[in-house]
């Protein structure tokens, strides 16, 4: 029977820092979707995409508190959606995290 002699902090951290780059990563797929989606609404061009997010700008200075804030909302909520369905596709990236034993449980393999 093959034990693993890696010691648990040094587990510990390596599953730390798999779950942040995770973390970080999707996140930035999720800031790139946003991205893309003006570059979308511009058509392609630099030039159409700076004036879509010049038009949302000042339409968003513009606008009352009352309205910033539910657009706030919206767009938080739209972030958090997005981050589930990128975690959801992403989630091969965690598998390895938990180790995966075929042993039975009386310790056999």
């Amino acid at each position: 029977m093959m034990r693993d002699i890696t010691p648990r902090p040094a587990h510990a951290i390596y599953v730390a820092l798999r779950l942040a780059g995770w973390l970080v990563t999707c996140t930035a797929i999720v800031a790139a979707l946003w991205v893309l989606l003006f570059v979308l609404l511009g058509q392609f061009t630099f030039a159409g995409t700076i004036l879509h997010l010049d038009n949302f700008a000042a339409r968003f200075v513009a606008a009352d508190a009352q309205r910033q804030a539910t657009f706030e909302t919206q767009f938080w909520i739209a972030s958090g959606v997005l981050f589930l369905v990128v975690g959801v596709l992403r989630r091969h990236a965690l598998r390895d995290l938990i180790p995966h034993s075929k042993e039975t449980a009386d310790g056999q393999v």
